[in-house]
């Protein structure tokens, strides 16, 4: 079964495809900042396993690409995720702060933040 047809078969082929990457950017917000985060499937923090499954559930394959925000607005975050399934298949996600989105985008952009902030003290820049 090749990867596009695992995708697209559900919650019962979920289990074949595991993330092993995730990064979230977060640019925008009154200062302007420019944030990346990074966890991956060997970063030792006990919200990782949750965070991969997370990323590897067919919900959150199922994501659209942009998730715009429905009313306009100054000073808002912008976040890209960034999903790498082994080394051949991502998955990217865009929104913005006040957007209308899946609360499975949320979750991954909360715990993407919080395991990153947690080892690393700082994000990378």
């Amino acid at each position: 079964m090749t990867l596009g047809l695992a995708v697209i078969g559900g919650p019962a082929s979920a289990a074949a495809i595991s993330a092993s990457q995730v990064t979230l950017i977060r640019t925008g917000g009154f200062a302007g900042v420019h944030d990346c985060y990074v966890v991956d499937s060997t970063t030792v923090h006990a919200d990782t396993p949750r965070l991969m499954q997370l990323v590897s559930s067919w919900q959150f394959r199922r994501l659209d690409a942009t998730y715009p925000a429905s009313t306009q607005g100054a000073d808002r975050f912008v976040y890209t995720v960034v999903v790498r399934y082994g080394h051949r298949w991502t998955k990217t996600v865009h929104t913005i702060e006040g957007a209308d989105a899946p609360a499975v985008l949320w979750q991954t952009i909360s715990l993407t933040q919080q395991i990153s902030l947690d080892v690393s003290s700082t994000p990378a820049r």
